[in-house]
């Protein structure tokens, strides 16, 4: 996925992923107190049952749903393309309001992925932030 939603982005995977740290980690390890001080888009504390992520200077920590589900993998590709934006547009002053102010602004996407001795597709709408980077 992180090698999908780049490429879609424009952006150089191979200098991504040797620069950028990313950590995955399941729900149940999202600490509720790093979140207090966040409002949500609707004015809401954060749902720490819910996908979530933080890009910070070239890490990337995502708490997400541990499942083969289909659903729960499209929740997670919603919080995985959202903070990859922010990720590609670090050091520039588009940052967070070329993610935020941009959200409605989306492209879709598809990719073929292998899911055992099968290659499965999986498609989900990313942030379209190619004109900031």
């Amino acid at each position: 996925m992180i090698w999908n939603v780049a490429l879609h982005n424009g952006v150089n995977v191979k200098e991504f992923i040797d620069k950028w740290d990313i950590h995955f980690w399941g729900l149940e390890h999202t600490n509720p107190q790093f979140f207090e001080h966040v409002v949500s888009t609707s004015g809401g504390t954060i749902n720490t049952n819910m996908p979530s992520g933080v890009t910070g200077k070239y890490r990337i920590d995502l708490w997400l749903h541990d499942s083969t589900n289909d659903f729960k993998a499209r929740e997670n590709s919603d919080r995985v393309q959202h903070e990859l934006s922010h990720a590609f547009l670090f050091g520039t002053p588009h940052f967070v309001k070329g993610v935020h102010d941009n959200v409605n602004d989306r492209k879709f996407i598809s990719f073929w992925y292998r899911d055992g001795f099968r290659y499965r597709k999986f498609s989900l709408t990313i942030i379209n932030i190619k004109r900031f980077i």
